[in-house]
């Protein structure tokens, strides 16, 4: 069911839009993000940014955990996109079956201080790096802007 688990910070766009669920075949994504399932606009956005024919879900991480044990997920390609790793660490956490945490586009925006860049398009706090850590201790992770891109494991940077 569960085909990716994405850090992304800035959620879907046209790199997962159209290169990740591509490549994956995925039939829906579930966004789980407290701040964006409180903001309308901000839903809405997430939904047209979504390629047609392909659903999408924006929930907060607790309905996501929930969403995720339904069985009526079951015969879905699902790719899960959060904008932190504590999220993802969440997730890992609570639902079985995650194959792989992908790092793409993250600790780009906002505030830099305190964070340590370790690739072009990642960069991380201390905090965020120990939830890392711990995502690594069971679950794949890779860091991987693209598709086409080599992955890298997250173990090399950690």
């Amino acid at each position: 069911m569960i085909q990716l688990l994405r850090i992304d910070e800035r959620l879907i766009h046209g790199q997962v839009a159209t290169a990740w669920t591509r490549q994956l075949g995925i039939t829906a994504v579930v966004v789980a993000n407290d701040e964006a399932a409180a903001n309308e606009l901000v839903t809405m956005t997430l939904r047209m940014a979504t390629p047609p024919g392909i659903k999408v879900a924006v929930k907060t991480v607790r309905e996501a955990v929930s969403l995720f044990h339904d069985k009526r997920t079951a015969g879905l390609k699902i790719l899960i996109v959060v904008d932190k790793p504590r999220d993802a660490l969440k997730l890992v956490r609570q639902v079985p079956g995650i194959p792989c945490v992908n790092i793409g586009n993250f600790g780009r925006v906002g505030d830099r201080r305190g964070r340590r860049a370790l690739t072009d398009n990642f960069s991380a706090s201390e905090e965020e790096l120990e939830q890392l850590r711990e995502i690594a201790q069971s679950v794949r992770c890779e860091v991987q802007v693209l598709p086409s891109l080599p992955k890298k494991d997250l173990k090399q940077f950690l």
